[in-house]
């Protein structure tokens, strides 16, 4: 991976800003809703820029992958550090 960007292109540094984000930012629940009937029957889910995994469900396997630290730190206790990917 490259050098990080002295002056991001509008890009949100959650290294910075995610601090403190599960305190601040709570699941919609009509939003979570959608979200677990996209997924139908699956049993195994990506979560793909998962961030504090907000909205994923915990009856699945997930698998998450958040590129920032600052949010992986926040993921809640039950799930395995070892299933979030960078």
């Amino acid at each position: 991976m490259g050098a990080a960007r002295a002056n991001p292109a509008r890009d949100f540094d959650y290294e910075v800003g995610g601090r403190g984000y599960v305190n601040q930012r709570r699941p919609d629940p009509r939003i979570a809703a959608h979200v677990h009937a996209a997924l139908g029957n699956a049993s195994t889910v990506i979560n793909v820029g998962a961030g504090a995994g907000s909205y994923e469900p915990e009856d699945r396997y997930v698998i998450a992958v958040a590129p920032s630290a600052t949010m992986r730190a926040q993921r809640p206790a039950r799930w395995d550090p070892r299933s979030t990917r960078c």
